[in-house]
């Protein structure tokens, strides 16, 4: 076998093992939005299951932690299927789901 020959099927195996590696890469960001898919169906049901706790100072921020979940499945999504070479909007998620729960009842706090 020639240098050249050599050198051919060196970059063809190598270019092999980075198409392997691509199409794993997809299927498993495939993954990641079926599974994001499953967390937003579990919040919801969290959400629609959990009424304001009785005394409670916190509750959990369900539509910030869904607008995180949005962000994440567009990024993915933008990844996967880009329209162009062009870097997108960096936003960064927000990471704190607790927010202070609203009281129906009149405060025992003084004024």
């Amino acid at each position: 076998m020639t240098t050249i020959s050599s050198a051919l099927l060196l970059a063809y195996l190598v270019s092999l093992g980075a198409v392997a590696q691509e199409g794993r890469e997809r299927s498993d960001l495939s993954l990641v939005q079926r599974q994001i898919t499953a967390i937003e169906l579990l919040a919801d049901r969290a959400s629609s299951g959990s009424a304001d706790a009785a005394g409670g100072r916190y509750r959990f921020d369900y539509s910030r932690f869904a607008a995180d979940l949005e962000r994440m499945r567009q990024g993915i999504h933008k990844y996967l299927s880009p329209s162009r070479s062009q870097p997108g909007d960096m936003v960064e998620l927000t990471g704190d789901y607790r927010a202070e729960a609203y009281l129906a009842r009149p405060s025992d706090e003084h004024d």
